[in-house]
């Protein structure tokens, strides 16, 4: 979602309806999104506790519904 005025994330460096420019935005998201992938690397490699730092870190970043699965993920694989 666009952090200025709300609307819907379309994929542009410049949001449809206040025009922001979404090019932070949109590197942000693409490192979390790198980093739940290197996670699942992880985890598929049995490096449990690199995944959960990685999972953590895309947390960080940006908060979504797969960074929590895979973070509870490797969590209780770690333990």
């Amino acid at each position: 979602m666009c952090p200025v005025c709300r609307a819907r994330f379309r994929g542009a460096t410049e949001c449809s309806r206040c025009g922001a420019d979404l090019t932070v935005v949109m590197t942000l998201a693409a490192s979390a999104w790198a980093l739940r992938r290197a996670a699942r690397q992880a985890i598929a490699a049995g490096e449990f506790a690199r995944a959960r730092e990685l999972a953590w870190q895309s947390q960080q970043i940006c908060c979504t519904q797969a960074g929590k699965g895979l973070e509870g993920l490797s969590e209780w694989l770690v333990a």
